[in-house]
């Protein structure tokens, strides 16, 4: 198992408008030992699919690979189901070109007016998501469902699709013979189910995980290095070795503005969390 990082994370500076160059983001991580990457180069501009084999070209210079991409997501934003498509496709065409294995998409695009109904989210779901599944196996690239979380759990009204096990595995199960799999996201699963019911429903994904989105929290969406809340991450990485997992630990940090004399210090950090969970799960019952 090898660890990951969410790239546009390190790219983003505290307090500046700009951001790192790839360059210098890429020599943060390689200096902190993490040499794989979750990255999407950008897709807005023409020239796209050149910018990303000009990056393929600098990341594999520096001895590393990008693992996986995440597909954008336009459920926040104003005609968003109509950006959707475009911007899958184009994430898909990125992907293959910067070599990634395997892109991350949400299968809650598709908004439902009044009451959610499932089988009628699933079925838009799989009408939007077919045609990026067909692009992405005619480039090679696994496609993953990530698991979300609904926004007001305290309401009792659903809008999010894919926001607990069940969901994420019908969108897998329309798919059969694909490749498709689940992008688990340890921070989101806590969101959804809590503590409680944790690892009762990390087994009902385990089996599908492909790829993974790692941070912690205590109970809402914070993307926190592991241990910094309430995740029972000896028994996630105990779930995840019965299953059978074999890919990535990705971290996906997404909110801190770490200041640039200390970002050293907090990718260190990360990796060194990170080294102690692949232990566990390499020192992990495989039955």
């Amino acid at each position: 198992m090898e660890q990951s990082i969410n790239l546009d994370f390190v790219m983003i500076r505290r307090n500046a408008t700009e951001r790192r160059s790839l360059e210098e983001s890429l020599e943060l991580c390689r200096n902190a030992g993490i040499m794989h990457l979750d990255y999407l180069p950008p897709i807005k501009e023409d020239d796209y699919l050149e910018t990303a084999k000009r990056q393929r070209e600098v990341i594999e210079s520096k001895g590393m690979t990008v693992h996986q991409t995440h597909c954008p997501f336009f459920r926040y934003q104003k005609n968003g189901f109509q950006e959707f498509p475009k911007a899958a496709v184009r994430s898909v065409l990125a992907s293959a070109a910067i070599g990634a294995k395997f892109m991350v998409i949400h299968a809650d695009e598709y908004r439902p007016e009044g009451t959610f109904d499932q089988e009628d989210v699933l079925r838009h779901t799989v009408e939007y998501l077919t045609p990026i599944m067909e692009l992405c196996q005619k480039h090679g690239i696994r496609l993953a469902v990530e698991n979300l979380f609904e926004e007001d759990l305290n309401s009792g009204i659903r809008s999010r699709y894919t926001s607990y096990p069940e969901e994420v595995l019908a969108v897998i199960n329309s798919f059969p013979g694909t490749g498709i799999g689940c992008c688990l996201d340890t921070g989101h699963l806590n969101v959804s189910c809590r503590e409680k019911d944790y690892i009762l429903n990390l087994e009902k994904l385990a089996p599908y995980v492909v790829c993974t989105h790692i941070h912690d929290n205590c109970g809402w969406d914070l993307h926190k290095p592991a241990y910094f809340g309430s995740i029972p991450w000896e028994d996630v990485v105990k779930t995840l070795r019965k299953a059978g997992y074999t890919g990535d630990w990705t971290w996906e940090f997404v909110y801190e503005r770490v200041p640039d004399e200390v970002y050293p210090a907090y990718l260190n950090m990360a990796k060194a969390f990170g080294d102690h969970l692949v232990k566990q799960f390499l020192d992990a019952p495989t039955r």
